[in-house]
């Protein structure tokens, strides 16, 4: 499953170079309105493409997410067409995790009887791509329906369940919903990972996506804990179900804490630690040990595969970051306050 050729390492690198910086992001803070930002990110080498007939004064936030996702979906894309060896598989786990995010809120609407707003800003470059009919799970206004509408895609045969027994109480849990289909996701990757690869480049790889997954239970487990009280007892069953680094006694310690500072410190002692200051949301932690990893992933492994898988997380890590300033600013917080949520 490894890429044939060096090319394709070259391609990753040269990639993630044309990334926002540091300054790009200081600037993009400093703006006030969605037009600024969209002026900015048109003279940047990651978004002058996509953006370059987009007109900033009449751009709205919602086209203007639209459109930076769709670039760097497009990144994604231009992989598939430039190596035809495994790189159409590491192109379906990208759909198939766009696909998730969708079906996700297919459902949520679904459940409360609304399809208006999922439908207006479903991601039309997905479309061509997904083996799901999303824009007619779209138009499902019930879960038995939306059963239907995900019948022989089998999403139906993981979550089914959920969505009948939901109809039937009018509770819908759709926390268990996304765990599943995550699980689903991963299991699938995993699996493989295991089928196709041998040696040293297995294990890279397999640590990479594993290291992926510690930190998203790091966030859920935190979640549960503090938000809602969840047991610790209880909280192993709200999780993904692989681990690296997470044993039953860390996972029991890190539910335990409040303070981030003392999350970090948990971590650091298995080997999760971060250079510089902590960041100030257990959320911006995790994401900040995952980037850093990946960033020296990216500039060391020998794997075009390990490499690339690098890359999408670098580049998932770059357009949240970008979402977050766009959302910061429609909802007038300062500079400061936004440069704190992101992670650079």
């Amino acid at each position: 499953m490894a890429f044939a050729s060096n090319s394709v390492v070259a391609k990753a690198r040269a990639v993630y170079g044309r990334s926002l910086s540091a300054d790009d992001y200081s600037q993009l803070v400093s703006k006030e309105n969605v037009a600024e930002v969209c002026a900015y990110l048109k003279q940047t080498q990651r978004y002058s493409k996509v953006l370059a007939s987009a007109d900033p004064q009449l751009i709205h936030r919602a086209q203007l997410e639209a459109l930076v996702q769709r670039s760097v979906f497009d990144i994604f894309e231009s992989f598939h067409r430039f190596d035809y060896t495994d790189s159409q598989r590491f192109f379906n786990y990208i759909v198939s995790e766009l696909e998730i995010e969708q079906i996700l809120l297919a459902l949520q609407n679904a459940a409360s009887g609304s399809s208006v707003d999922f439908v207006a800003k479903l991601p039309m470059f997905l479309l061509e791509h997904s083996k799901v009919d999303l824009a007619a799970l779209g138009h499902a206004g019930s879960l038995p329906e939306a059963f239907e509408k995900l019948r022989g895609t089998g999403y139906e045969k993981t979550i089914g369940d959920l969505l009948i027994s939901g109809a039937e109480t009018g509770r819908f849990n759709i926390s268990e919903c996304e765990r599943r289909l995550y699980n689903r996701y991963y299991l699938k990757m995993l699996k493989a990972i295991e089928h196709d690869y041998k040696g040293a480049e297995r294990k890279e790889l397999k640590r990479a996506v594993l290291r992926a997954v510690d930190m998203e239970n790091v966030v859920t487990l935190y979640r549960y804990a503090r938000i809602f009280g969840t047991s610790a007892a209880d909280i192993p069953g709200k999780l993904l179900s692989f681990k690296y680094r997470l044993s039953e006694e860390v996972v029991e310690r890190l539910a335990a804490q409040k303070d981030v500072n003392k999350i970090a410190a948990e971590l650091a002692g298995v080997g999760y630690g971060i250079n510089g200051d902590i960041p100030s949301g257990v959320e911006q932690l995790t994401e900040r040990i995952s980037l850093d990893f990946m960033k020296k992933t990216l500039r060391l492994s020998q794997s075009s595969s390990v490499v690339y898988f690098a890359l999408i997380q670098c580049l998932k890590a770059e357009l949240k970051n970008v979402k977050t300033i766009i959302e910061g600013i429609r909802y007038g917080m300062k500079g400061s306050d936004i440069l704190e949520m992101i992670v650079i």
